[in-house]
Formats: C-alpha cells, sequence, structure tokens
C-alpha cells in the first residue's frame, strides 16, 4: 500500500497550504496533526487531491480541523476532495460542516490574504 506524503508550504497571500498524497490513515495523523497543530497562519488550505482513501481515524482529524479553526478565529478549506471523500463525509453527517472548494484558486478568492489582513 502506498504512503502518504505531506508537503507543507506558503503561496504568495500568506496561505499556508498542506497537501497530502496518498491514502490518509492512522499511521500519518501524527505528522498531519502536528503540522496543523503547529501552524497560527489565518488562513490553511488542505489539498486533498490525491487522496483516494481515508479513514475514520483521518476523517477525526479533519473535523478537529474545523473544530480549531472555529475555536481560533481562522480560515480552512478542503480542496480537491473527490467523490469517495465527499460521500464518506455524506454519510458520516459532516459534508455540511466542512468548508471544501474545488481548486486552490477558488480557496483563494474566498478568504482574506495577509495583505488585505
Amino acid at each position: 500500500m502506498d504512503q502518504l506524503k505531506i508537503e507543507s508550504s506558503h503561496d504568495e497571500n500568506g496561505f499556508h497550504i498542506i497537501r497530502l498524497n496518498g491514502p490518509f490513515t492512522i499511521q500519518e495523523l501524527f505528522e498531519f496533526q502536528d503540522l496543523y497543530r503547529g501552524t497560527t497562519d489565518l488562513v490553511t488550505l488542505i489539498d486533498l487531491t490525491n487522496v483516494p482513501y481515508m479513514d475514520s481515524a483521518a476523517l477525526g482529524a479533519i473535523v478537529t480541523v474545523h473544530m480549531t479553526s472555529q475555536r481560533h478565529k481562522r480560515y480552512y478549506a478542503l480542496i480537491g476532495v473527490s467523490e469517495r471523500l465527499r460521500s464518506l463525509f455524506n454519510v458520516v453527517g459532516v459534508d455540511g460542516l466542512l468548508v471544501t472548494c474545488l481548486t486552490i484558486e477558488e480557496a483563494q478568492q474566498k478568504f482574506p490574504s495577509k495583505s488585505a489582513a
């Protein structure tokens, strides 16, 4: 089975982008959580375009991103959510809760950049 690769960067707007490539499972959960918890950026975009599968532990981490963002008055978006992940979100009942965008460009238009803040 493929292992998840996690990349972290910032775009020209100062948005923190976390790119996940591969199945998102409990084995990589702590690396993801440490990366997200370590950020104080106003906007974090989590690119799931290349995530074919997510287990329940990973879903819990995504819901925690939502709750933490709400609590700290920050923004986040899940980018490129596949139909399989959308179905998971729907079955679990969090599809209306989670912020999703089709592309990073769509999210960049949706949230304030550092220069506008």
